[in-house]
């Protein structure tokens, strides 16, 4: 089953790719690289490969157990489960994609439906956004829309564009400098195309629904993002450090507590995990070293090269012994079992002249250091994959 070891091939490797971004997040404190690395995770999972990287192979004992020998013994056991368990794995794969699916759907139809009273947003805001979008060198500025209830300020994918959802009862409270932190925070996340990034997390939490490690790396890539925005809304407005910190708070006793099961992937300001190291960034004044991001792009080509890579397990399989020699009428022939169904030529069978109350035998391979030991007439013998 190919298929199979190609997806066996690209959790391992989205595994490493996933212990890099890791690294660079935690202990390199490089959240730019540590986005990139979890976005080529996710990539990982999708992906076919290109190249293949082979592994050792494994003895012929070692393909009898694994159930790959097809020899004559376990040949019929091993095309029966050959037969089956293709189409038993994918009817549960199936079955767990389609619920998986379908709760998404439900998520997006219940947050349509807290959406539904949206209106356009005031003219300032709209323009305020415009101004920011141009500096930011944006082609096309979002549509801003304001919505009821107490929703976090959010982006949205769309069929004519992205949309910025902004809460109706929040900006009305907002300062002046709080309105142009919040837009341009939204802007950048429409910038770093994160609201595309949300329709890729997506595509992995249902086709690999079974991984427990799926939704782990989700959350790790949106704590990476909103620290990449928090950094660029503080280099972008350094006078407005502890409005901008302020902000972070209103939003997090504005929209939380808030259901999960209400918000389907989206790209919002989330504050909940870690707010006081958020904080912590924004209101230091102090420059960064810049050692720890060198040692962290130093792992961006690690990642890029694994990205077309598979993993491959070889199998070696014994050579089927040889026909028995043909045997006077008094003599019974020595049976040899085979390993492959379909022999290759051999060198021919090596004479043994028998001893005294013995049989001769014949071997395939002359060079093996294996010596068999010595059959009587009245036993005759079967060898399957010896080891």
């Amino acid at each position: 089953m190919s298929w199979l070891s190609c997806i066996i091939s690209n959790v391992v490797l989205a595994s490493l790719l996933a212990l890099l971004a890791y690294v660079a997040q935690h202990h390199l404190r490089s959240a730019a690289i540590a986005r990139a690395l979890w976005v080529l995770v996710l990539v990982k999972l999708v992906t076919p490969p290109l190249v293949s990287i082979p592994l050792a192979e494994s003895p012929g004992l070692m393909a009898c157990l694994l159930g790959t020998c097809a020899c004559g013994i376990h040949l019929q056991e091993q095309g029966t489960l050959s037969e089956l368990l293709p189409w038993l794995l994918l009817a549960v794969w199936s079955a767990g994609a389609s619920t998986r699916a379908w709760t998404a759907w439900r998520r997006w139809a219940h947050f349509q439906g807290l959406i539904a009273g949206v209106s356009s947003a005031p003219r300032e805001w709209q323009a305020l956004a415009d101004q920011l979008a141009a500096e930011l060198s944006m082609r096309r500025p979002p549509l801003i829309r304001v919505v009821p209830g107490r929703l976090p300020p959010l982006v949205i994918p769309g069929w004519h564009g992205p949309q910025m959802l902004l809460p109706k009862t929040l900006i009305e409270q907002l300062q002046p400098s709080q309105r142009a932190a919040l837009l341009l925070h939204e802007l950048i996340h429409l910038k770093h195309r994160d609201h595309l990034i949300r329709l890729l997390e997506l595509t992995v939490g249902i086709v690999f629904w079974w991984l427990p490690v799926a939704g782990a790396i989700g959350r790790q890539l949106r704590a990476c993002e909103e620290t990449c925005c928090d950094a660029a809304v503080v280099a972008r407005l350094p006078q407005s450090r502890r409005d901008y910190a302020c902000l972070l708070l209103d939003v997090l006793d504005f929209a939380h507590p808030l259901p999960q099961s209400a918000m389907p992937p989206v790209t919002a300001i989330t504050v909940a995990q870690n707010v006081e190291a958020r904080l912590r960034a924004i209101l230091n004044t102090r420059p960064r070293a810049q050692r720890h991001s060198l040692a962290a792009a130093c792992l961006f080509p690690i990642a890029l090269a694994l990205l077309p890579c598979e993993l491959r397990y070889g199998v070696i399989r014994r050579p089927q012994a040889a026909a028995p020699v043909a045997a006077s009428a008094n003599e019974r022939p020595i049976t040899y079992g085979s390993c492959d169904p379909n022999p290759m030529p051999s060198r021919g069978p090596i004479e043994v002249k028998p001893a005294a109350g013995k049989l001769p035998f014949s071997m395939l391979c002359p060079d093996s250091p294996l010596v068999p030991p010595m059959i009587t007439d009245q036993q005759p013998s079967t060898f399957c994959c010896p080891s």
